[in-house]
């Protein structure tokens, strides 16, 4: 009897490895489909799902196996060859995957996980403790008794290596909310006193993508102040109150809420982070200033009127210190010797990053060639095709912490930015 097709149309985490999207009609354009398996067990290949003893071979743990089908139309009903992709037979459900024997049905239970599995070799910091497991588990599976067991012992926050990783998405799942609810990643690390281990779903440091900021915001003094920017029970430090100016700020995506973060430098020279949770602090990124001082770090581009940024516009007020009034989601208004004007401190530092020099150095344009506004905020000045092979001689430059160099020259159209190397095509 075949009728467990359906379950093959699974929620899957777009970003994981062998897995893709199913364009679907009617009520499944919120459904994907996993391409890939990962056996973390041996198992048995059938030749025949309802017969147990038609046994072919057997696939060892842990290794990728690919699923026999291709995706329907409709997308419903998940993967389906010419003999269908998923059977049950006496309350066991079974998969028809690729093999070297040609395809071949195993059993869909605790030792199938819905995702991919990588061999890596890096070091990662943990940041809190964390649960060993014997081996990645398909989660939330229809079975309970295929619910992961910890070995009873954890790691104490430390740089671990790790060998391998699974990502994975929860068995049963098939709406788009379900898909970011229930992925995630299994890492194995090795553990000097019980070998290799598993671990899920960790925080991970070495992870963290922080974007220089200048913008001010208001803490309350109830906010948690961290290491990093994750929430770790017992490990936070209170905020005091008032306005402060972070050095950079980090958004993740957690599961289904967007979390932002900021890094502070405090007083002492110690950084720490603090995520701004509008639900209790609605005037986090929107107050007034009755006439304090802001720090402008970088020299910033002034304007007339809030949201306004016309990139040709290249009227920079100088670093130093300037009475402001009110402060609005990045933006600031200040008092310069051109009058009050608005500055956008959200880019400023991407528009002037940190450690820029004078410069005599030649480059050379070609029809290749592209030219920004700026160093990190992405906008095209001018387009390939633009330029004839010419040099031109920079008056600033500009190398990126990855060690990037940028060269700042001007053109017939006005100054412009120009990378050593082109950049990634998007």
């Amino acid at each position: 009897m075949k009728g467990r097709a359906s379950k093959l149309a699974v929620a899957a985490f777009l970003l994981l490895g062998g897995l893709t999207g199913a364009g679907g009609k009617a009520k499944a354009i919120d459904t994907f489909i996993t391409t890939n398996l990962v056996v973390v067990e041996g198992t048995n290949i059938l030749d025949d799902y309802s017969k147990p003893d038609s046994i072919a071979g057997s696939i060892t743990g842990t290794q990728n196996v690919e699923v026999a089908c291709e995706p329907r139309e409709q997308g419903w009903q998940g993967c389906a060859t010419s003999n269908g992709s998923g059977a049950s037979y006496e309350g066991k459900d079974y998969i028809l995957v690729k093999t070297s024997l040609g395809n071949k049905w195993i059993e869909d239970d605790g030792r199938i996980v819905y995702g991919y599995y990588k061999e890596m070799d890096r070091e990662i910091t943990l940041v809190d403790d964390m649960k060993l497991y014997e081996q990645p588990v398909g989660m939330k599976s229809y079975d309970q008794a295929d619910q992961p067991k910890d070995t009873g012992q954890m790691l104490a926050p430390q740089k671990v290596h790790v060998t391998a990783s699974v990502s994975y998405m929860h068995k049963w799942v098939r709406t788009g909310r379900g898909m970011v609810e229930s992925t995630g990643t299994w890492y194995r690390v090795h553990t000097s006193w019980m070998g290799d281990k598993w671990i899920l779903d960790p925080f991970i440091a070495e992870d963290v993508k922080e974007q220089p900021t200048d913008a001010l915001i208001k803490l309350t003094g109830e906010e948690m102040l961290y290491d990093y920017p994750y929430s770790s029970t017992g490990r936070g430090v209170k905020a005091n109150p008032g306005v402060v100016q972070p050095i950079a700020g980090s958004i993740f995506n957690m599961k289904t809420v967007i979390v932002e973060w900021f890094k502070i430098k405090q007083n002492d020279g110690t950084v720490k982070w603090v995520q701004m949770d509008p639900e209790k602090n609605e005037e986090w990124s929107k107050f007034s200033l009755p006439n304090e001082k802001v720090k402008i770090r970088t020299a910033t581009r002034y304007f007339d009127s809030k949201w306004e940024n016309p990139l040709e516009l290249q009227d920079w007020l100088q670093p130093g210190d300037y009475v402001a009034d009110e402060a609005d989601n990045g933006w600031v208004h200040v008092q310069t010797p051109e009058g009050w004007k608005w500055l956008n401190l959200q880019r400023a530092p991407l528009e002037r990053p940190e450690g820029i020099q004078a410069s005599q150095d030649t480059v050379m344009l070609t029809p290749e060639t592209k030219t920004y506004y700026f160093p990190l905020t992405g906008e095209i000045s001018h387009e390939k095709g633009t330029f004839g092979n010419q040099e031109a001689q920079a008056f600033e430059k500009w190398t990126s912490p990855q060690g990037e160099n940028w060269y700042h020259i001007s053109t017939y159209s006005g100054i412009v930015w120009l990378p050593e190397k082109p950049l990634p095509e998007k």
